[in-house]
């Protein structure tokens, strides 16, 4: 049978273990605000899965209504250039 001793022992742990599960529990972490209004706040960037293994970086330009493909090149060195530029204004017009 067990020792008195090891059985307070064992009682230590169970309620150590048991208080880190109820802070562990009950802590949340800060909300993440990815595109925070600012000095920089007026563009939007998004992301586009063009293909399996190539990806489009969308940038929309609040203020001038602009949208901006930045797309890798195919060449080794993969630097960015922009793809295509479209006048948002002009677009959602058209359709009036």
């Amino acid at each position: 049978m067990l020792s008195k001793r090891s059985i307070i022992v064992g009682l230590v742990g169970l309620n150590l273990f048991l208080l880190a599960a109820v802070i562990l529990s009950s802590y949340e972490l800060p909300t993440a605000y990815a595109q925070k209004m600012g000095a920089g706040g007026n563009f939007i960037a998004v992301t586009c899965e063009v293909d399996e293994s190539y990806d489009v970086f969308y940038i929309v330009d609040l203020s001038n209504r602009r949208m901006h493909a930045i797309v890798p090149s195919r060449t080794p060195s993969g630097s960015p250039q922009v793809g295509a530029t479209r006048d948002l204004e002009r677009d959602f017009r058209r359709g009036q």
